[in-house]
């Protein structure tokens, strides 16, 4: 189990969502923001869900445009883009700079839903890019946890999901 202080830095990101705990399978996260963050107390909280977050460097629209650019790069689709800030700003209400980035490849996430289909509940892959007090953070699924959570245990399947790890965690950290 993650420590004591990644499961209450966990909470708190989901309650800055306003997502609510959710269900979470207990499973252990080893978090790419630990290596990434020089002032770890500047991590959000959220739930040990299977979430990694990356602290930033840049701004809001920086962050975007890298990884943007980052995907545009690679062999990957953009498919959608949310912005959440501006749909809660439609009705009224104020959020920080929220959006929600889905992407992917149907030649590497086929090959998943195919050994378990179960997993295209979490296809295609998505980058949440927020901002809190002034801070920027990439948050993204651990693909491990995928793995653990949809029983994905062939070893091609599990050197695909290495793949997939790496390329998210690029597409996290991307700068132009």
């Amino acid at each position: 189990m993650a420590p004591d202080r990644h499961v209450s830095e966990r909470r708190r990101f989901v309650k800055l969502l306003g997502i609510g705990t959710g269900v979470s399978a207990g499973l252990p996260v080893a978090t790419a923001a630990e290596s990434h963050a020089s002032d770890e107390s500047q991590l959000p909280d959220s739930e040990d869900d299977g979430l990694i977050t990356v602290p930033r460097e840049t701004d809001f629209e920086t962050t975007r445009s890298d990884i943007e650019a980052a995907i545009d790069a690679r062999d990957l689709v953009l498919l959608e883009t949310i912005d959440h800030a501006a749909n809660a700003a439609e009705v009224g209400l104020a959020l920080p700079p929220t959006t929600l980035l889905l992407f992917g490849n149907p030649a590497v996430g086929t090959p998943l839903m195919q050994d378990a289909r179960s997993v295209a509940i979490d296809l295609p892959q998505k980058l949440l890019i927020w901002e809190e007090d002034g801070d920027v953070f990439v948050t993204y699924t651990d693909p491990q946890w995928l793995a653990a959570r949809h029983g994905l245990e062939a070893n091609a399947t599990l050197e695909r999901i290495d793949g997939i790890a790496t390329t998210l965690e690029e597409l996290a950290t991307a700068q132009s």
